[in-house]
């Protein structure tokens, strides 16, 4: 199997820096992602985030540096990409189900779907509670709803890499803490590399693995940090950790300083 289409491979940047209408957005951003790690980035508005995303995601094909996937150049189009925008992205005209089929659909180059195939779709659905809103379309469902069914079209490509943009962020508490439990769970099943940018303190701290602190105009990687917890504890245990809030301050010092 070539490095192209190995979920194994580490994405490494080197000295990456991009510049948009003259104006320099990242600078220097060196730092490599390991395989089927959570890397949640968070730092100040302004400091590029979403630049660093599109970039990984293609959107942003203009910059300079080097980007690999393994040993080899990493070229967006020749991977299969998950990617939950802040927005959803869902198309008004497809029901919940059409949206995650069609999807897989097209990153497989598929005209029709197997039996294993809809069945891991359906596995999908079960793990993010969408059973009820399978045959519904986007302005029948909630806003939990409509994130759910993006990160479920995002799990179900089985990408490479899994870009994720302030997934969360339009939820209200209660929804977004299921949401985050829920994503959770089936990241686990199905562990991918993930870029998730949040400005939640607690979330960064909660999902990633490893945390990443952006920081300047033109944006740079401040700091890596690792995960405080252990990777065995659900969400509801570490937010019961004596330190949580303890080290929820430090890192909003870290940020800060």
């Amino acid at each position: 199997m070539s490095s192209l289409n190995s979920k194994n491979q580490a994405l490494s940047l080197i000295q990456v820096a991009v510049e948009v209408g003259g104006k320099t957005i990242l600078k220097d951003i060196s730092m490599t992602f390991e395989p089927q790690t959570i890397y949640t980035v968070i730092g100040p508005s302004g400091t590029g985030k979403s630049t660093l995303m599109n970039v990984l995601s293609g959107l942003i094909p203009s910059y300079t540096g080097t980007i690999l996937y393994g040993s080899e150049p990493y070229q967006p189009t020749k991977h299969v990409l998950g990617l939950v925008p802040q927005n959803y992205g869902l198309l008004p005209w497809e029901t919940a189900w059409k949206t995650v089929t069609s999807n897989v659909k097209i990153s497989q180059k598929k005209r029709k779907l197997t039996a294993a195939d809809e069945e891991k779709i359906q596995e999908l659905f079960t793990a993010m509670n969408l059973e009820s809103v399978k045959d519904s379309y986007p302005s029948q469902m909630s806003g939990g709803q409509q994130q759910r069914v993006s990160i479920t079209r995002a799990f179900g490509v089985d990408g490479d890499l899994l870009l994720m943009d302030e997934p969360f962020s339009a939820l209200d508490a209660f929804t977004r803490e299921r949401t985050q439990d829920l994503f959770l769970e089936t990241w686990k099943k199905h562990p991918v590399t993930t870029f998730f940018i949040t400005h939640d303190i607690e979330e960064a701290l909660l999902l990633g693995h490893k945390i990443v602190v952006m920081k300047g105009q033109p944006g740079e990687i401040h700091t890596v940090m690792d995960s405080p917890f252990s990777l065995n504890e659900t969400l509801a245990e570490k937010r019961r950790l004596p330190d949580f809030y303890e080290r929820v301050n430090a890192l909003r010092e870290e940020i800060q300083s």
